[in-house]
């Protein structure tokens, strides 16, 4: 999966450091931010740089830090334990490196909310927002598992990569019923638990206030790949052309987001590539690429049409979506033996 970033692109350790701190110049540090939300070993490395902090502040609220798990533009997330109820927790707790943390705190508060309307096995579930000693957290399921990227990384089959996305459509299906459009789907927000259980987690952008702006989130030369900046609405490799273009995220947006996820899971490739904003998006008025891995012609079909370049030309929910590839996660059905050995005779 091309979910990392190159390894030549990657800040040096003294360099995570000093962002870790909250001493880079704000000229780097926006782009230092992006970077590591996008990037897998930066993520660790930002993680254990953090870790001696979490030693000298056990605890916010009634949560006990235990350890670092990562780290992104908007906030730290712990594996901590509640003493209360006696169970492990996750715990985010906003950044202070970030040069718009009153944004931050909105989008912290606004994704607990999010959360508390949606009470569903496919969405990570949130017990609690609060404040302690100045600190902006969220109380969450701890997910023991792995991100959808990293479970892709070793080959599946069709009907297995299907079920895992019907789990994960279940989960952003139940958020559009209660409104929320989440904003940023992709294989890094959606967590396979151990249990085979999956949920759709980071609803940070969500809570966003105002319009998302395409535009701004991927200038002229910068890379598709990577998330926007440190204001970060979106993931641009995912985004549908309408929000490229500046528009506003919907329940369509959504699904097309979904929709280049699991062709890319299948496929092994993104449908449309570019270098640019202006790239992609004209990428985007075309037909997706293919590779030479066999997908269901059915499936495939199902995938472009959510794929397609104006909203009103996609499925008309994500509901539909998730009806019309339901039956390439179902085992090929067989006539009992008897049946045909009765024909053999």
């Amino acid at each position: 999966m091309p979910s990392k970033m190159p390894a030549l692109d990657c800040p040096d350790e003294d360099t995570l450091l000093v962002l870790v701190r909250g001493q880079l110049p704000d000229a780097r540090r926006e782009a230092a931010l992006a970077h590591v939300d996008a990037c897998d070993e930066c993520r660790e490395v930002v993680a254990r740089l953090l870790e001696p902090a979490a030693a000298r502040a056990r605890h916010i609220g009634r949560y006990r830090l235990v350890r670092p798990v990562g780290a992104g533009a908007m906030g730290i997330v712990y594996a901590a334990h509640d003493a209360e109820l006696d169970r492990a927790v996750a715990i985010k707790i906003l950044r202070h490196d970030h040069g718009d943390a009153a944004r931050l705190e909105r989008r912290l508060v606004g994704e607990a909310r999010a959360l508390a309307r949606l009470a569903h096995p496919n969405v990570v579930a949130a017990f609690e927002v609060g404040r302690s000693d100045g600190e902006v957290f969220i109380a969450m399921e701890l997910v023991q598992g792995e991100t959808l990227a990293q479970w892709l990384a070793v080959p599946r089959t069709v009907r297995a990569i299907v079920g895992v996305f019907l789990q994960a459509g279940e989960g952003l299906a139940a958020a559009h019923a209660a409104g929320v459009v989440h904003r940023d789907i992709k294989p890094d927000n959606i967590l396979v638990g151990r249990d085979g259980r999956v949920r759709v987690t980071d609803f940070g952008l969500a809570a966003d206030d105002g319009l998302v702006d395409g535009a701004a989130i991927l200038a002229e030369g910068s890379a598709p790949t990577r998330s926007a900046t440190g204001a970060l609405v979106g993931t641009p490799a995912y985004m549908a052309p309408e929000l490229l273009a500046g528009g506003k995220a919907t329940l369509a947006s959504d699904q097309f987001a979904f929709a280049v996820a699991l062709w890319e899971a299948l496929y092994g490739a993104r449908p449309f590539g570019g270098a640019t904003r202006d790239a992609l998006v004209a990428a985007m008025a075309g037909r997706p690429g293919v590779t030479a891995r066999p997908v269901p012609a059915g499936l495939h079909a199902a995938l472009a049409r959510a794929l397609r370049f104006a909203p009103t030309a996609r499925w008309p929910s994500l509901r539909a979506l998730l009806e019309a590839i339901a039956r390439f996660a179902r085992p090929a059905r067989r006539l009992p033996y008897a049946v045909g050995a009765g024909a053999v005779a």
